[in-house]
């Protein structure tokens, strides 16, 4: 360790020591805690604005200080160094407050509270204050100077800063039990009003003290004045009318509420800040004249401000009303008022005290609201009106579900439900059509979508293949064909189907699936999914070629189809849920009928979500 380190650290060590010893003499002095002797000395280092070394070495001044080896001089060069920086004035005062702090003799205490007079002047300031007061008689040395003041009687609502009342401190001297007045220059004032009899007043000003090693500090208000038998002092926290105070300028500012008083006697208006910001006024401006209010409130509403005006001061009753001004800087603002007139004992206003409220905001939120709702209402009107157009078109397009072309050999049922929500009804088709060649088109599909645009495409979809399908030509190049049909379509969409071809001589399907679920076959009590070719749905691709399949039927086979409305649920498996399908086919008899009624019933299907398409044939 270098030499500079090595004096930085003698110099640390000096001056821990040094403030240790103070710790301890003015413990002894005080007959405190060790933890509320420091406190008293850092109050005593931040009133004489002084470092705490140097405070502690003036309180062990006439002691011989615990200094490390080599350092006598050292410290009897702080000491000294300190004095001459306070000089005579403010060490003396530091001796006298030091003084006072080490008195220790309280045994006749007792003695002189028993033996006071009765002060009806003291009792009388007691009882009459609103605020805590204490009666304190002075306790003087031999020489009879005031050394203290004892505590001999506190009203009912006095407590000191600890909460403490009567009880606990009455019978007490004063700077035992609130050492603060000595350091927050208190006590030197109570002494004085004693000995000249001038009335003493002080605050706000922050006051701090502690007691067994607890520190507070609270705004007050103190006053003293003289009585026969010493001095009364009266006091009054303002923490909470401070909290008070702070309460009402968050309300008036968050609600943006002002509160004014005109009074009409001396023709004189007094305004909150918030109420000055509510018309656009400054604090230097000042409230707006009465006979200027015309000038920023707008034309139309004058003739309603004139009448509650008359209504306040004629029949001086309070009014309500809502009123628009135009500001200084040209903003316009609602403001919603409540005025009262004040009445002296003969019924005649001599004041009107006056709420105003900021209500812009609401008002624009309000104007907003009412057009959305109007809005709305119009978009509800155009949704009701294109569902009726949808479903008119719908049922325009697709037979009843009981008007089906009779094909030979099979036994058909369909059962095609719209989805009960406006928004959700799509673009579901089937068809089925007997061909020239003695085969008949079984068609279902699904054009992507909801609404009038998903009808419209279902429409031209169905209806381009009825047209197509007179051609007989497969159903792959029939799919085909209705795939560059949909690709067409303006505006574009897309969509799915499963076209098929059934020949009674032979109970062949064959059949083309563009996208679109896989059938279900029952066949001798069990029901399995088709296997299908993955070909693109209708509209993905504008030149594609689309695969056939073939299958033999046997008698007593049902065949259903059905759209994904039936299916689909979200955040359910799909492979589940055609498999739960398959389920409910094979418990159920064969009857198309009664296979759609049972499948409609168990397999939970969602009205609201999609229209869904079932389509069922059982070979004879």
């Amino acid at each position: 360790m270098n030499a500079p380190e090595l004096l930085d650290l003698r110099a640390t060590m000096r001056d821990r020591a040094v403030v240790a010893q103070a710790r301890v003499v003015l413990a002894e002095r005080l007959r405190c805690h060790v933890g509320e002797a420091l406190q008293h000395l850092i109050w005593l280092a931040r009133d004489l604005d002084l470092e705490l070394p140097e405070t502690a070495a003036l309180v062990i001044a006439g002691r011989p200080p615990v200094l490390a080896p080599g350092d006598d001089e050292a410290a009897g060069s702080l000491v000294m160094d300190t004095a001459r920086r306070l000089g005579e004035d403010r060490a003396a005062a530091l001796e006298e407050v030091l003084r006072r702090l080490a008195v220790e003799d309280a045994a006749g205490d007792a003695e002189l509270l028993a033996g006071l007079p009765d002060d009806p002047v003291a009792r009388g300031v007691l009882d009459a204050t609103q605020d805590c007061a204490s009666r304190l008689v002075p306790v003087r040395d031999v020489e009879g100077r005031v050394i203290d003041f004892l505590n001999a009687a506190l009203n009912e609502r006095a407590t000191d800063i600890f909460g403490r009342g009567a009880e606990e401190l009455v019978g007490h001297r004063l700077l035992r039990v609130d050492p603060g007045t000595a350091l927050n220059g208190l006590f030197e004032s109570y002494v004085q009003v004693l000995e000249t009899g001038e009335p003493y007043a002080r605050g706000p000003f922050v006051f701090s003290t502690a007691q067994n090693g607890v520190a507070r500090s609270a705004r007050l208000s103190v006053r003293c004045v003289r009585v026969p038998t010493g001095v009364c002092v009266t006091w009054r926290y303002h923490d909470e009318e401070d909290r008070v105070r702070r309460r009402l300028e968050r309300a008036e500012r968050l609600a943006l509420v002002g509160f004014g008083e005109w009074d009409l006697v001396a023709d004189e208006q007094t305004w909150s800040p918030q109420m000055l910001a509510n018309y656009g006024r400054t604090p230097q401006e000042g409230p707006v004249p009465v006979d200027e209010l015309p000038k920023i409130v707008l034309p139309e509403d004058l003739p309603l401000m004139e009448d509650s005006l008359h209504t306040l001061f004629s029949r001086r009753e309070p009014i309500e009303l809502e009123h628009r001004i135009m500001t200084a800087a040209g903003e316009n603002r609602h403001l919603w008022i409540f005025a009262e007139p004040v009445l002296d004992d003969s019924g005649r206003p001599v004041a009107v005290s006056v709420i105003s409220q900021d209500i812009t905001r609401r008002r624009y939120i309000e104007d907003a609201l009412a057009e959305t709702r109007k809005e709305f209402l119009r978009q509800q009107g155009e949704t009701v009106r294109e569902r009726q157009v949808t479903l008119t078109l719908r049922r325009a397009i697709l037979p009843p579900d009981h008007e089906l072309v009779t094909v030979p050999g099979l036994k058909v049922a369909v059962r095609s439900l719209a989805a009960e929500s406006p928004a959700r009804i799509g673009g579901d088709w089937y068809a089925t059509r007997a061909l020239q060649d003695g085969r008949a088109l079984l068609a279902v599909g699904d054009a992507a979508g909801h609404g009038l645009a998903a009808t419209a495409a279902m429409a031209r979809m169905r209806m381009g293949l009825l047209g197509l399908a007179y051609t007989c030509e497969d159903t792959a190049r029939l799919a085909g064909w209705l795939n560059a049909l949909v690709s067409d379509l303006e505006p574009a969409t897309i969509g799915t189907a499963l076209l098929a071809h059934y020949n009674p001589a032979t109970r062949l399907m064959d059949w083309t699936c563009a996208g679109h679920p896989p059938p279900i076959l029952l066949r001798d009590g069990h029901a399995a999914r088709m296997d299908i070719v993955p070909d693109p749905v209708l509209g993905c691709c504008p030149e594609v070629s689309y695969s056939t399949m073939t299958t033999q039927l046997l008698s007593g086979d049902l065949v259903l189809l059905y759209t994904d409305g039936l299916i689909e649920r979200r955040g359910a498996d799909l492979d589940e849920r055609i498999g739960r399908l398959e389920q409910i086919i094979e418990d159920t008899a064969a009857e198309p009928d009664q296979v759609l009624e049972a499948v409609l019933a168990r397999m939970g299907h969602d009205r609201n979500a999609d229209d869904t398409t079932l389509y069922a044939i059982r070979v004879e």
